[in-house]
């Protein structure tokens, strides 16, 4: 490996160690939370940090994935039988935390959070009394031992549909039902899911140019520009939806943990492009990588294909009213 790979694995591995340290204290790294026990059609993964992980039945899933669907369906089980079933067109990620209560007698607690920024999702907790909160860019959502659906509209508002218990507290405004399932044409320009795509995309790039540079077909110094800008595409990514956080969430600890986030992705982004430099300095070729692109239809031409009036979407009426009952810490 040369002194540029070296130099990014190593800023890498501080950057992730101390997001996990910060964000899940009693977590281990490597510590599975749940599995993704069934898939089909295409399936991203974001797993422990990297972006491009291949799906496969049982493959275990951390604290901080991501799941993406694009033409494609998945199913997560939690080490406590609580499942998800993850429809087409579907973003979003996976976070657990163990917490101590009480003074003299310390209990454990484990609390799930499940943070949904685009699509449709089916729901069942499982057996054991875990604390779970559906977030969203509008609102969240704290559960009882319950089963529905939890689901994002193409205008952005947030619906669910409790088919078992319901709500313990809500934070921010949401409907109750289940929205349309979205095109795939309209999914495919939300910018989270855009990102989304061309992180997973670069990602693999760079695993190919590994073996590329390791054959002698290409440079190492052009690997090492590859999976430089592979870096900063997954850390794009994370500001993306960091951002849309901050400025719509109505839960003040959802928004710390976005700004948290940022904080760190930016000192990540100018890593990155430090290391992009070198590798040009030594020698390597930049280049815009090619990868997904949206489609020329614009979004409200798209929108309205779909019999959706933007205008009409945008401000819906809930049927839930606000009621901000719970605040967790932002840890």
């Amino acid at each position: 490996m040369s002194c540029i790979g070296k130099l990014l694995a190593f800023s890498l591995f501080i950057v992730s160690s101390f997001f996990i340290l910060f964000s899940t204290p009693a977590f281990c790294a490597d510590e599975p939370v749940a599995t993704l026990t069934d898939f089909s059609g295409t399936v991203l993964i974001k797993s422990r940090g990297s972006w491009g992980v291949e799906p496969r039945e049982n493959l275990p899933l951390y604290s901080q994935d991501k799941v993406v669907t694009r033409i494609g369906n998945a199913t997560i089980t939690f080490n406590d039988g609580a499942v998800l079933e993850i429809e087409n067109n579907s973003n979003l990620l996976i976070r657990e935390k163990e917490e101590e209560k009480g003074l003299v007698r310390k209990a454990k607690t484990i609390k799930r959070h499940i943070l949904l920024f685009l699509g449709n999702i089916f729901f069942k907790t499982g057996k054991e009394k875990i604390e779970t909160r559906f977030e969203a860019a509008t609102a969240v959502i704290g559960i009882r031992g319950t089963a529905g659906t939890l689901s994002i509209g193409a205008d952005g508002a947030l619906y669910i549909r409790f088919t078992e218990g319901g709500a313990a507290y809500t934070v921010g405004t949401f409907l109750e039902g289940e929205a349309r399932p979205l095109s795939q044409e309209v999914a495919d320009q939300n910018p989270v899911q855009k990102a989304g795509y061309l992180a997973d995309d670069i990602a693999r790039r760079c695993r190919e140019a590994k073996e590329q540079a390791a054959r002698g077909e290409i440079s190492e110094v052009q690997a090492d520009w590859i999976c430089a800008k592979a870096a900063e595409m997954a850390s794009l990514e994370v500001v993306t939806w960091a951002t849309i956080l901050i400025e719509t969430s109505p839960d003040s600890y959802v928004v710390e943990w976005a700004e948290f986030l940022i904080e760190i992705e930016r000192e990540a982004i100018s890593d990155s492009l430090e290391l992009q430099q070198n590798a040009i300095d030594a020698g390597a070729v930049p280049f815009e990588p090619e990868g997904y692109e949206p489609p020329e239809t614009p979004l409200s031409e798209a929108l309205s294909r779909e019999g959706i009036s933007i205008q009409s979407e945008i401000e819906p009426v809930p049927r839930y009213g606000v009621t901000d009952v719970e605040r967790a810490s932002p840890q």
